[in-house]
């Protein structure tokens, strides 16, 4: 799954599949990140706020009061409710059954007292007495205490046991009791009454009626009224007695609890619960204006029934959620069709790939959380995804990212109309473009400004669209920088670093870091191996111009090319460029021998790479720079000592493999370049490209640059820089004349005959000479591969038009005298 398919079918099938899997998971879990609590996006709409669209009603449906008020008017609507009374006349006749009652009692129970007196022959007083103990034990039973022995309680015994008093006193109650059929309520239950008026229902199936609360009769009135009524038709004791069984009477009407709650509720009930009735086809919410409370207590009451609809506004949108996925799938495969057509590399590498639809999914899940929340469009954090796609692979990916995300939105009903796909693609598109504008992490400052400039811009173009009131514009700038400050902060201090590590991808940010002079390789290069950190510069800045002029990555190419070398570091002084004049302990070695420690610097320079941790990228250029090409002079060297059939050319070969990219390939021709030139004398710019020319043909030749899709346009390209770069580094100086030594004056002491030591004072000669005289010239093209051998003397690219770099036969070295510690002698695999 994280390589290409190797040419089978079912290869195929897995490595594509899988990543069409993860972009199906990622089309299911899309719709979910949003608040599925407002299917229909009319939660930004707010009273006072301008409406960004039309809305028309695509149903009948009823407007809901608000709930406030018509609890207000249910409250009032119960509180007008009238009290339901009871009326009972069967309470009086209740009532005057029970004084019939005591009356009766005492008319059986006296005669049969008195009766028994005589039948036992008791004295008159003992007698009396014992009637009058049975008239108050039956009083009492009713609640009339006539157990003191005073003058009142005395009359009233004395009036219950006379006949005649007591049918008086019977009638004088019934006739009182009569009262209370025009209905009599207890003070206490009229207390609690504040209406005006009652509803009195007489009977179960009678009329009601609605009487006065002031024309009801309170019990306390009825008795104290009867009281005066009687005035002066009994006597004391008759009308003692008759206030206290007065009280027997019992009120005829009490307030009927069920049937006033029944009542209230149904005053409750009878209140309109709407306001209104929306038809089909009416407007709801007219564009560019102000929303009413009216209109969005109408907005509310669609959105509700559309969620009691399952959440579709017409019957077709029930397939709505299919379509949602559908819109996710169909913007993510725009993303990875291009993913995988102009970038196969991160389409074939899974840990690219997963970042990149990664980033998708965490924007989503961000922007579902301010859906839910119901924030700026501002807030979503689609700048982090440019950054970071634009950091780790290139800013058009970024870009395509961002629209991915953009697309995908502009499909969610809160982020409906221009605002949020203005908002994302400003903030998504200045940061997949802004992060190569900064060159250190300290720069992150220029990075927010340049972001939240872009928000600013998308909120005063939707203000000025009329989207977007000024009040608005200024939220949207608060929130893009508050964006651009999380974003930045995020992606270049913790993301972007994980990320590399993830997707073993180095960014820009860290190959400035490496490009520091002061990292310590580099130091040490520049104390232990001079010559070598001055080559490793010359090539870089060669490397640079031509990267630049061909669009490849030049940042990289330069970084990658100071370490190239590193390797030497191991055994400095077997270089060329690193050896003192007329010292060459190549000398001392077989051709095997100096063409394994040529060959090992590759490979150390890895193990110091691996050491280091420094990216794949630069190690990339430690192993590609010389590609497979041959170490010529030692393998001559050793086809001169053993013949051309003992000598297998493998020895002297560098491991390769050829350079892989345009900017490794540039490194190659770069570093050979660099390394001829330097010994090239009278380096006249026709010279220097007849050079150039010549190496970089072979290279073609030799097919060493057949994997890095350098085109010959690009070859073009990168010799004119070659040559233009070398020029002006090698540019005529004007010759100041030497000042002149007293011996050296025409007839002073000293003075050499004309013609004779001709060539003692020549630069070239005195700088290609030994302590044992001139040394055997070489060829350019070997200097060119830092192969090392005597010191070249040879100008190799005559004006004369002769054939350039003529390679003569090398002489046989003499045997070594002792073997380098650590050098194999004879050849080496």
């Amino acid at each position: 799954m994280n390589r290409p398919p190797a040419g089978g079918r079912r290869d195929a099938w897995v490595h594509h599949g899988f990543r069409a899997g993860m972009v199906a998971g990622i089309a299911l879990a899309v719709p979910l990140m949003f608040p599925q609590s407002t299917p229909t996006g009319f939660d930004g709409i707010d009273p006072g706020s301008v409406a960004r669209q039309t809305i028309n009603a695509d149903f009948d449906f009823d407007v809901p009061k608000d709930p406030d008020r018509l609890r207000e008017q249910q409250d009032e609507a119960e509180a007008a409710v009238t009290p339901r009374l009871r009326f009972e006349p069967a309470r009086a006749d209740s009532s005057v059954e029970r004084v019939n009652a005591f009356f009766a009692q005492l008319d059986s129970i006296i005669p049969a007292a008195e009766a028994r007196v005589a039948a036992d022959g008791l004295p008159a007083a003992a007698g009396a007495a014992l009637v009058r103990g049975e008239v108050r034990q039956i009083a009492g039973g009713i609640g009339i205490d006539l157990s003191a022995e005073g003058v009142i309680d005395s009359l009233q015994v004395e009036y219950l046991l006379d006949g005649t008093s007591r049918g008086q006193l019977r009638d004088e109650l019934a006739m009182a009791f009569e009262g209370l059929r025009e209905g009599v309520i207890r003070g206490s239950e009229l207390a609690d009454i504040s209406s005006v008026n009652v509803v009195v229902r007489e009977g179960s199936a009678g009329d009601d009626r609605v009487r006065p609360v002031g024309e009801l009769v309170r019990l306390g009135d009825f008795t104290r009224a009867a009281r005066e009524g009687v005035g002066d038709r009994l006597p004391p004791g008759g009308a003692a007695l008759f206030q206290q069984l007065v009280l027997m009477g019992q009120p005829t009407l009490r307030i009927d609890q069920d049937a006033t709650r029944q009542a209230r509720e149904q005053a409750r009930a009878a209140i309109p619960q709407v306001e209104g009735f929306v038809l089909e086809g009416e407007r709801i919410i007219t564009e560019n204006t102000v929303v009413t409370e009216e209109d969005h207590r109408r907005l509310l009451a669609y959105q509700a029934r559309i969620l009691g609809r399952g959440g579709a506004r017409t019957t077709s949108d029930f397939l709505r959620g299919v379509g949602m996925v559908l819109l996710v799938v169909s913007m993510l495969g725009i993303l990875v069709f291009a993913t995988f057509r102009f970038r196969r590399d991160v389409y074939e590498d899974l840990p690219s790939f997963t970042v990149l639809l990664g980033l998708v999914v965490i924007v989503m899940a961000s922007a579902g959380a301010v859906a839910a929340a119901g924030g700026s469009p501002a807030l979503v954090p689609v700048a982090l995804a440019g950054l970071l796609a634009a950091a780790l692979f290139d800013s058009l990916l970024g870009l395509v990212v961002v629209s991915t995300i953009t697309g995908i939105l502009m499909g969610q009903p809160y982020f409906a109309g221009l605002a949020a796909p203005m908002v994302t693609v400003a903030g998504g598109v200045t940061a997949a473009f802004a992060v190569h504008t900064i060159r250190t992490r300290s720069q992150s400052w220029v990075l927010v400004a340049l972001i939240t400039a872009a928000y600013v811009g998308a909120g005063l173009l939707l203000v000025l669209t009329g989207h977007y009131v000024l009040g608005e514009m200024g939220t949207t700038a608060a929130f893009g920088f508050l964006n651009a400050t999380v974003c930045t902060g995020l992606g270049v201090g913790v993301g972007l670093p994980l990320l590399e590590a993830f997707t073993r991808r180095t960014t820009e940010a860290s190959l400035l870091e490496l490009s520091d002079m002061n990292r310590p390789l580099l130091r040490r290069l520049a104390r232990e191996a001079p010559g070598t950190y001055a080559h490793s510069i010359n090539v870089a800045n060669l490397v640079e111009t031509a990267c630049e002029a061909i669009g490849a990555d030049s940042l990289q190419g330069r970084v990658g090319v100071y370490y190239h070398d590193i390797g030497k570091l191991e055994r400095p002084q077997y270089f060329i460029e690193n050896q003192p004049r007329g010292l060459n302990p190549h000398d001392r070695l077989t051709p095997w021998q100096s063409a394994e420690i040529l060959r090992d610097h590759v490979r150390h320079g890895l193990v110091m790479a691996e050491e280091a941790r420094l990216p794949e990228v630069v190690k990339d250029f430690i192993r590609e720079h010389h590609g497979t090409q041959l170490i010529r002079y030692f393998l001559e060297k050793a086809r001169a000592q053993q013949g051309v059939a003992e000598v297998d050319p493998s020895d002297f070969a560098y491991p390769g493999p050829k350079p892989q990219s345009k900017e490794t390939g540039v490194a190659m021709l770069a570093d050979a370049v660099e390394a001829a030139s330097r010994v090239l004398s009278n380096p006249s710019p026709e010279r220097i490209r007849a050079l150039i020319d010549r190496l970089v043909q072979d290279r073609i030749d030799y097919g060493e640059l057949d994997d890095c899709q350098l085109t010959y346009r690009d070859l073009r390209i990168v010799k004119q820089e070659f040559a233009h770069v070398l020029t002006g580094l090698y540019h005529h100086r004007i010759d100041y004349p030497k000042p002149t030594a007293p011996a050296d004056m025409p007839g002073g002491p000293g003075q050499t005959p004309a013609g004779e030591g001709a060539g003692k004072g020549d630069p070239e000669t005195a700088a290609t000479a030994g302590e044992e005289g001139p040394s055997a010239p070489i060829d350019l093209e070997q200097a060119s591969q830092g192969d090392t051998g005597p010191i070249p003397a040879l100008d190799s690219l005559p004006d004369s038009g002769a054939e350039p770099d003529a390679e003569p036969d090398p002489e046989p070295d003499p045997e070594p005298a002792t073997e380098p510690e650590g050098v194999a002698s004879g050849r080496t695999d």
